[in-house]
């Protein structure tokens, strides 16, 4: 397999240290008011139903066991931070299509690219509905890596499966905005994600991580639209043969950017 995980980590690193680069932080500023705003009112939400089902099962319980409300309470609130990072980012990452397509436009102009002209609305309905196609996708693949942990010897791989599968997908849905902007489709981005399959788990695998991390987790998503662009710009160039106003085939390494300093692409 061709590529190397620590540039994927990179990637995601520059994509923290660009999000305050002037330009951008308006586009970074809408998705992570919507993701604070969700995040906390789904984190209230839980903690005080998870409060209330314990509750109820101490009072059940003799009251010589109501030590295990202490117990059982911050078992609960981990399992519920670990449920909502995974789930609610799947559901943010949905709301909020049109606003990473953006932002990644963005990334991808003040790297000298351009993007096809397009209405808000056209760009709206496509982003939306290429964010189905995802779902379409990894849902079916998903069930069938939990229905494996279930079946004995198979169960043993399972975890790895889940794994691989959740970080390559993690990295296909930041990276997808900057190939949908192009109207490439879906089939496309697999293939080409797949040519550099070490640094694109490296990424995912590291975006991943980063989302169950209570806080940390509400800034994720627009650090992984940038890393993600930039790590397609130079890594993931389109398929010869296609239309595109862009070649990105001969843009600089990102250990070459790294060694000039991640703070030049600001001043572009």
């Amino acid at each position: 397999m061709r590529g190397n995980p620590l540039l994927g980590w990179a990637y995601l690193w520059r994509g923290f240290e660009m999000m305050r680069a002037p330009g951008l932080r308006r586009y970074v500023a809408f998705p992570l008011l919507l993701n604070t705003i969700v995040m906390g009112f789904a984190s209230v939400w839980g903690v005080r139903f998870v409060d209330e089902q314990i509750g109820a099962l101490t009072e059940w319980l003799p009251s010589w066991l109501s030590f295990l409300y202490w117990v059982l309470m911050p078992l609960a609130v981990i399992f519920l931070v670990l449920a909502i990072a995974y789930s609610f980012s799947a559901v943010l990452t949905i709301i909020a299509g049109p606003l990473n397509g953006l932002l990644s436009e963005q990334v991808e102009k003040r790297m000298g690219g351009s993007i096809p002209d397009e209405s808000i609305v056209s760009m709206i309905i496509r982003t939306l509905g290429r964010e189905l196609t995802k779902v379409v996708y990894y849902l079916p693949r998903y069930l069938l890596i939990f229905v494996m942990g279930f079946i004995p010897v198979l169960q043993l791989g399972a975890p790895f499966l889940w794994f691989w599968f959740g970080a390559w997908m993690m990295a296909l849905q930041y990276a997808d905005y900057s190939f949908d902007n192009h109207a490439r489709p879906f089939k496309e981005v697999r293939e080409v994600m797949a040519t550099d399959t070490l640094t694109v788990i490296g990424f995912g695998a590291l975006v991943s991580l980063l989302l169950t991390i209570p806080v940390v987790n509400w800034f994720v998503m627009p650090a992984a639209v940038i890393g993600a662009t930039l790590m397609r710009i130079e890594r993931l160039p389109f398929q010869s043969g296609k239309n595109d106003n862009v070649d990105y085939a001969k843009t600089d390494t990102v250990m070459h950017r790294l060694s000039d300093g991640s703070t030049k692409h600001s001043d572009r």
